[in-house]
């Protein structure tokens, strides 16, 4: 049950609250150190003895590391994707050749079955070479439908989608919209089921869709009809998967961004689409709880992003610093700059620690 007192609160701003608590996650196999302290619980056994990588996957992530690594340096130019704002068809083929759009899908459907640890260190090493290259890839699979497939995903799902990420499909995620983020009380995307059950007609708009402009296939949230729940009715948020070549998908506009140029963000609309009941994900009303499940797999990613991409800037910075000289020395040995140097290095360091434990 909620622990908020609703109450007093206006009728649109409780029933959001309502439906947002019943999609919390109830059970925890691996307890979170900053929630339970959040709850006035310090739980120092969840901080110690430090989680280490076992030898056998850290020699796996290195040598996937080694191959990419050299991969990024001869065939990603991250200046010309930056200038282009666009990222070259034969790039995104090399990197689905390499297998980096099935990183965390399991060997068993022909993916690499990367560990957590090993997918974080991929995607930081992309990062500190190309931001936006690192966004596409994680964007597909850290909040796309790999992703919720993997944790809620039924065989016959896994068994059909799973091939197709291996050979390069691209998905992406579609949850926000011009009014609404995650509260399920302003979504306006609906689904509405057929007469004879067997598909859902999907209308509306969905803003900031990373990959949404290039996914073969992507992971909407919808609202289907309200469900009468412990004698309330309850707004019903539902996940479908949704192919993009069908008939009815539009894409309305691309969004721009500082810094990571490249990446295919943008806002897609959705006009009578039809979506086989057998596309729905976790079932009918689960959809919010899903997004906010699959999202903490991105919470976890975007960390080890920014970490490769700060590391790569102090990397940088080092060389400027230990090449141009002023006043008789190179300018890292004068201490206003060596200050400079030392604490962007603490952060980044404890950026990274911060993101493995």
């Amino acid at each position: 049950m909620s622990m908020i007192d609703t109450s007093k609160m206006s009728r649109g701003k409780a029933e959001a609250l309502e439906v947002t608590e019943a999609a919390r996650q109830a059970e925890w196999t691996q307890p979170s150190f900053g929630a339970e302290l959040f709850m006035g619980r310090f739980r120092a056994d969840l901080l110690w003895p430090w989680p280490a990588q076992s030898a056998e996957d850290q020699a796996a992530g290195d040598a996937l590391l080694a191959t990419l690594e050299k991969f990024l340096r001869e065939k990603v130019d991250a200046g010309q994707i930056d200038r282009d704002q666009d990222i070259p068809a034969e790039t995104i083929r090399g990197l689905a050749d390499l297998g980096l759009f099935a990183m965390k899908i399991r060997k068993e459907y022909g993916g690499l079955g990367l560990s957590q640890v090993n997918y974080n260190r991929a995607i930081a090493l992309i990062a500190s070479h190309c931001g936006s290259t690192a966004v596409w890839l994680s964007a597909h699979q850290s909040i796309g439908v790999p992703q919720p497939l993997k944790m809620f995903g039924t065989e016959e799902q896994r068994k059909k989608w799973f091939p197709r990420f291996v050979m390069g499909t691209i998905s992406g995620f579609a949850l926000t919209e011009a009014d609404a983020g995650s509260d399920p009380a302003k979504m306006k995307t609906t689904a509405t089921p057929s007469e004879d059950g067997s598909h859902y007609i999907l209308n509306g708009e969905k803003l900031w869709c990373t990959n949404g402009l290039v996914a073969d296939v992507i992971v909407v949230m919808a609202r289907t009809p309200d469900r009468e729940v412990r004698g309330k009715m309850r707004r019903q948020i539902t996940a479908f998967i949704v192919e993009t070549k069908e008939p009815g998908f539009e894409i309305t506009a691309r969004c721009r961004f500082m810094g990571i140029r490249a990446i295919q963000n943008g806002v897609i609309r959705f006009n009578g689409m039809k979506i086989p009941r057998e596309n729905i994900i976790m079932g009918e009303g689960q959809g919010l709880k899903l997004a906010l499940m699959t999202l903490n797999t991105g919470r976890l990613t975007m960390p080890a992003a920014s970490t490769g991409a700060a590391k790569s800037c102090i990397a940088m910075m080092r060389r400027a610093a230990t090449t141009r000289e002023q006043w008789g020395a190179p300018i890292g040995r004068h201490d206003a700059i060596a200050q400079k140097l030392a604490t962007m290095t603490a952060t980044a360091y404890a950026m990274e620690a911060i993101t493995y434990y």
